[in-house]
């Protein structure tokens, strides 16, 4: 059996847990913060059971994600299937997850992303993923997004 390769970062950040919230749910945000964006259904915010769908540049679904945790403003959990993968692979197994916590400084984001060892390719993920900063991107995009409100008013 492979080692486990699961990563793990959290940061907290100066943002509400509502706003961190509508930026990892809201699909026309993807691109700005995901390492692979994925593209969702359609573009309402994703909910229980919503499909989320990573596309390569031949338009072919390698990676298919399907929300099986849901609780607004505290925990994200969307459970993997990759093409590459024996199809026997009980859901929940392998999973993206992004649990919110408040804090007296603003919002402790914990994001979680394994167990990659299943993945041919799992290694080479794994180190992508620990080298990105998903969290960073989202604080960016809140910061942005605050901007934006503030110079409308």
């Amino acid at each position: 059996m492979n080692s486990p390769l699961i990563v793990s970062k959290e940061k907290i950040i100066d943002a509400t847990q509502n706003e961190i919230w509508e930026v990892i749910t809201t699909p026309k945000y993807f691109k700005d913060w995901m390492l692979v964006p994925a593209k969702a259904e359609d573009e309402k915010a994703i909910e229980l059971g919503s499909k989320i769908y990573w596309i390569n540049d031949n338009d072919v679904v390698h990676l298919e994600g399907e929300v099986i945790t849901f609780v607004p403003n505290t925990k994200l959990v969307i459970s993997l299937i990759d093409i590459s993968w024996d199809k026997s692979v009980p859901k929940g197994s392998v999973t993206y997850e992004f649990h919110l916590t408040g804090m007296k400084s603003g919002t402790l984001i914990k994001f979680l992303l394994g167990d990659l060892s299943i993945d041919p390719e799992g290694e080479s993920w794994y180190n992508s993923y620990k080298a990105s900063d998903e969290i960073g991107s989202i604080e960016k995009v809140i910061k942005i997004r605050k901007i934006r409100e503030t110079s409308h008013t």
